[in-house]
């Protein structure tokens, strides 16, 4: 039986995947904080921030996803024996777990409800 193992590919696109996902979703939490909230319900978000709203929208599922990936591609020799795409790997599943960790607090339901409602 032969043993597959990620490659090194992979673990780069994964770490680019969850670094577009942690910017679009900081870009949306900088563009709802920097919005008049005095007008907030009558407020939509603006269109430029169709990145944000996909994170916003998306973030939750794809960020544990991406997380259960990262997990799988550590245990890949292929991974840990490249140092630059292993330190990329780690990077950008910190950052994607610390924006799962606003995601799933009431700021980042408040963020949520902004965007998708």
């Amino acid at each position: 039986m032969r043993q597959t193992s990620t490659s090194r590919a992979f673990a780069g696109a994964l770490s680019t995947v969850q670094l577009v996902l942690v910017l679009a979703y900081a870009y949306g939490a900088v563009a709802y904080l920097t919005t008049d909230a005095l007008y907030f319900p009558e407020q939509s978000p603006p269109g430029w921030s169709w990145p944000a709203v996909l994170a916003t929208a998306l973030g939750l599922p794809l960020a544990v996803l991406c997380l259960a990936l990262a997990a799988g591609a550590w245990r890949s020799p292929e991974v840990r024996s490249a140092p630059r795409v292993r330190v990329a790997l780690a990077a950008t599943s910190v950052a994607t777990l610390l924006a799962l960790l606003v995601m799933a607090t009431p700021p980042g339901w408040e963020l949520f409800d902004w965007y998708v409602s």
